[in-house]
């Protein structure tokens, strides 16, 4: 069964009227064409396997090489604190000698700008 809808018609005497009309069909969704990836191992066979195999153990030693200079890093942090140095202020110092030093003095210039409209200088 068909819905009904209203159309602007004119008349004869040039008056507009709506009038029902019979909707079109509703138009059909377009089918999703699925993305088909190849399985490297299906495709390469024995060679894919390796190749997996070659790039999780990369992974690891990267990983492991992650976690080994996180944790020379704490320590480094930790003497800087253990001789009197504050470790969130050479985090930020860090921070800032990475920055290009337009983008340096445009964060300084906010920063100066929002103490003093809060008041806090």
């Amino acid at each position: 069964m068909n819905a009904l809808t209203m159309r602007l018609q004119r008349g004869a005497d040039g008056v507009a009227r709506h009038v029902p009309a019979l909707a079109p069909p509703p138009a059909a969704p377009k089918p999703r064409k699925k993305r088909v990836v190849p399985d490297p191992i299906k495709t390469n066979g024995e060679s894919g396997a390796e190749q997996l195999r070659l790039f999780l153990e990369r992974l690891e030693r990267l990983h492991d090489d992650k976690q080994g200079i996180a944790d020379d890093i704490k320590d480094v942090l930790a003497e800087a604190k253990g001789t009197g140095f504050d470790a969130r202020t050479i985090n930020t110092i860090l921070k800032l000698r990475r920055m290009e030093s337009h983008h340096r003095e445009e964060a300084d210039v906010l920063l100066e700008t929002y103490l003093v409209s809060l008041g806090m200088k």
